[in-house]
């Protein structure tokens, strides 16, 4: 005679053989399917080893179209395209037979005749700590910018806070930044950026740092600076003994617009509005134009 096991004991032991096969998926490697297995080798090799391509520039272009295409099956097909402002890609191609072209632009987007494919291999390389020689890390690109501006000083409220008329006209900036361009939608950066100005009889010297986000459109013709940071300002009278330096911190927020002449000189115009942290918590209106470039 069989003892036939309850229906509830069945479901028990099919839910006890479950959980055991799978904590042994998850707790040893070597359970994992082969294909699992090839991906996840090959997509540590692939983000870990960058190429480079580069190209000589032409004077006249404000931007390249980079295409390359893979071999295989006996022919060529599209495997990346994408454009830069700079004179060389850095990609992470798997190991095979590939072609490159680069078709520069100018500045108002019509392309300049190609030059021809340019075969290139892609070999393997055994993961190392230092690399290989077919391979490089990823180098990150940073635009180096710097720029000369009249920024006047308008009162915006509480208007006592300088001597005379509280307004500067007779003024000038000097402006070093740096902005990350390797991001689809807005770029970070961060700006320096030195003022002197005359306000009535008094001198005024003027220190911030700002951090910055860079939105470009019309193909990186133009862009969208948003700015946000903090300042000092050092207040001295020029004819006055009577009067001594004075000393303002403030935080500020602003936004301009840049749009490029050429590839590396660009004009801005944009303001802030500086709100010192004082008692009485002055605030100025800041408007500036000028010409920069970048590097």
């Amino acid at each position: 005679m069989v003892n036939k096991l309850p229906p509830d004991n069945h479901k028990r032991i099919l839910f006890i053989g479950f959980l055991f096969m799978l904590v042994i998926s998850v707790w040893f490697p070597s359970a994992r399917s082969p294909l699992l297995a090839a991906l996840d080798a090959n997509y540590r090799i692939d983000i870990r080893y960058i190429q480079r391509l580069t190209w000589v520039g032409d004077e006249h272009a404000f931007r390249y179209e980079v295409i390359i295409e893979r071999y295989e099956e006996e022919d060529y097909s599209r495997f990346f395209q994408a454009f830069t402002e700079n004179e060389f890609i850095e990609v992470s191609l798997p190991a095979g037979n590939y072609r490159y072209q680069v078709i520069p632009h100018d500045f108002f987007g019509t392309p300049i005749p190609v030059i021809d494919w340019v075969e290139f291999e892609v070999l393997r390389a055994a993961p190392s700590f230092f690399g290989s020689e077919n391979f490089q890390f990823v180098v990150s690109h940073f635009d180096i910018y710097t720029g000369v501006f009249w920024v006047p000083l308008f009162p915006f409220y509480n208007m006592n806070f300088f001597t005379g008329e509280n307004m500067s006209l007779i003024c000038a900036e000097l402006r070093f930044g740096m902005v990350y361009a390797g991001q689809k939608f807005i770029n970070p950066g961060m700006e320096l950026g030195g003022s002197w100005r005359m306000i009535d009889e008094a001198q005024l010297i003027t220190i911030d740092l700002k951090f910055l986000g860079q939105i470009p459109f019309i193909n990186g013709k133009m862009a969208l600076n948003i700015r946000a940071g903090a300042g000092i300002s050092l207040l001295s009278d020029t004819q006055s003994e009577s009067m001594p330096n004075l000393a303002a911190f403030h935080v500020n927020m602003g936004i301009s617009f840049i749009a490029f002449v050429t590839r590396n000189l660009y004009m801005e115009l944009g303001a802030d509005t500086p709100q010192f942290l004082s008692v009485e918590h002055y605030g100025f209106l800041r408007p500036w134009i000028g010409i920069g470039v970048k590097f």
